[in-house]
């Protein structure tokens, strides 16, 4: 299995991860001085971190991971949720599901960015 490939697939399965642990254990993200925090913008900044340090260290695994806590809550920005439910709604899904399907074509050029090839 190549890079790319590997980065799709640790994704898709982080995803599914992380979606059935909100749905099971549904619980508010931190709030720091009135302002709520949540998974996408860890996922966020990780993956800005990641691709600012590839010169020096390179983690497909931890890249994927933190491209599925920012795309796992895609839809729910897109929506402008406000509530749990919002998260899980047909709407949130099917732009999530949009958005995997773009990571799958795109893979090998987020791959090739990441690598520095």
């Amino acid at each position: 299995m190549n890079s790319a490939d590997i980065l799709f697939l640790v994704t898709t399965i982080s995803i599914v991860i992380i979606r059935i642990w909100v749905y099971l254990f549904p619980k508010p993200s931190p709030t720091i001085k009135n302002f709520r925090t949540h998974h996408w913008m860890y996922g966020a900044l990780f993956t800005i971190i990641l691709f600012s340090i590839s010169i020096f260290y390179q983690n497909l695994y931890l890249l994927a991971i933190s491209i599925a806590l920012f795309l796992d809550e895609i839809g729910f920005i897109l929506i402008k949720g406000k509530t749990h439910e919002d998260n899980y709604s047909p709407k949130s899904f099917i732009i999530l599901l949009i958005f995997i399907i773009l990571l799958f074509i795109f893979r090998q050029v987020i791959v090739n960015l990441y690598l520095n090839n």
